[in-house]
């Protein structure tokens, strides 16, 4: 009977420490990620281009701005794709933003783009250069404070952005004076923000 008790408690520690081997990862957020490219490797700023005096630095695993204009340009231009990326306010009412679609031209920042605005005001999630539809009360709710990280999910496929703040839909936008392709970019605009994570996958056929 000690014998057969034993195999029988044997298998099931091994069926147990199987389960609780599992990584605590949720399926439905690798499958979220898929087709993901990171554009940010943590330590450099690799990839990217200071423009206009922008004064972005890497420090502690974080790309950081705290003064002055200008803005951080990506390597590659891009059509249609979605962008993730987490951020977060160092201070009350900073100004910044996420360009999509933008070209090089201009004094501070780019003359043709569309901007997501990274502010934490009720101008939170404003896109310009587009016909925008913002949800002010919803994008507000979502918000964190000052110092907590937040997540964009920039979606832009033809002349359609949408944006969504921590998992909430709070701003759509389209344009008929449609962008086609361009880069990326960080606005400077003297906010202190602090962005990471940055990952895109590109939808263009």
């Amino acid at each position: 009977m000690y014998h057969k008790r034993s195999v029988a408690q044997t298998i099931v520690a091994i069926a147990a420490s199987c389960l609780l081997g599992v990584p605590n990862v949720s399926l439905g957020t690798d499958k979220a990620e898929e087709g993901f490219v990171s554009l940010f490797d943590g330590k450099t700023l690799d990839g990217w281009y200071l423009m206009n005096g922008a004064k972005f630095v890497v420090e502690d695993g974080v790309i950081k701005h705290n003064e002055g204009n200008g803005w951080l340009r990506s390597d590659k231009e891009y059509a249609d794709f979605i962008l993730r990326l987490e951020f977060r306010f160092m201070k009350p009412k900073q100004d910044g933003g996420v360009f999509l679609r933008a070209g090089m031209e201009g004094k501070d920042w780019p003359d043709r783009k569309y901007e997501v605005q990274v502010e934490n005001t009720r101008r939170m999630a404003t896109i310009f250069n587009a016909k925008n539809d913002l949800n002010v009360e919803l994008t507000q709710k979502a918000l964190k404070p000052v110092g907590e990280w937040n997540e964009y999910e920039i979606k832009i496929v033809g002349p359609r952005i949408e944006v969504r703040l921590n998992g909430e839909l709070v701003s759509t936008s389209s344009s008929a004076n449609m962008l086609k392709r361009g880069y990326l970019g960080l606005q400077g605009e003297n906010g202190a923000h602090e962005y990471r994570n940055l990952r895109l996958k590109d939808l263009s056929k």
